[in-house]
């Protein structure tokens, strides 16, 4: 069963990523340079990931360039990407609605434009787990914190890690934890099915892989 709802979340992401109308090639590809003041005493990275990820963007004139190597910044809510002449990290020109990073065997699609939420808006990147009628989002950012050290009067800056989920439907985002409590309130006309599902299937909220597989599910009903 599992197997069947797997293939139908790779259909659903699939065609999620082939919005975009037009291929352009990536020389044409238009960049702004980059102004890091991050002091370099900062514990942990600011970035998704530190190596550079393909992937394929999407501009808000809906023409993406595919095989870009990017980093996505979750403290400053950024993308960039390298220059394909001299290395360097560059920002969008032009602003970008969403892209699609390949990290080992999957594939990551981010998108903006959802309504204002917490500290979120429009220009705020959201991954989308599932896209089927109902998303679910998953926000996820880098705090910057100061921690005192043990037994020490100095204190350490560090980036700490933050991912919260949301659920879009109807124009509606509503933020929720994945919680069973919270999941069966999320679909309390059919809590008795998710449920069942939940149980037969050991699903554990906690793992984003299973919590998709239940939006999957949610999704025949």
């Amino acid at each position: 069963m599992l197997k069947i709802y797997t293939t139908i979340l790779i259909f659903f992401l699939f065609t999620f990523s082939l919005k975009a109308q037009f291929i352009q090639n990536i020389s044409d590809l238009k960049g702004k340079p980059l102004v890091e003041n991050l002091s370099s005493d900062i514990s942990g990275s600011p970035y998704l990931l530190d190596d550079w990820l393909k992937g394929t963007v999407e501009l808000g004139n809906k023409v993406s360039y595919k095989d870009v190597d990017l980093k996505y910044n979750l403290y400053k809510d950024e993308l960039f990407f390298k220059n394909p002449k001299d290395g360097s990290m560059l920002g969008f020109a032009l602003p970008v609605a969403g892209f699609s990073l390949a990290i080992k065997d999957k594939l990551e699609i981010y998108r903006n434009g959802f309504p204002d939420i917490d500290n979120f808006n429009r220009k705020s990147y959201y991954q989308v787990l599932f896209d089927g009628g109902i998303k679910l989002l998953l926000k996820s950012t880098k705090t910057l914190i100061e921690v005192k050290l043990y037994n020490s009067p100095t204190t350490e800056k560090k980036f700490v890690d933050n991912a919260i989920f949301y659920v879009f439907q109807n124009s509606v985002m509503t933020k929720f934890k994945p919680s069973r409590k919270d999941f069966l309130e999320l679909f309390k006309s059919k809590s008795t099915e998710i449920g069942d599902f939940i149980k037969n299937e050991n699903i554990d909220l906690k793992k984003n892989a299973d919590l998709t597989k239940v939006f999957v599910f949610y999704n025949t009903l």
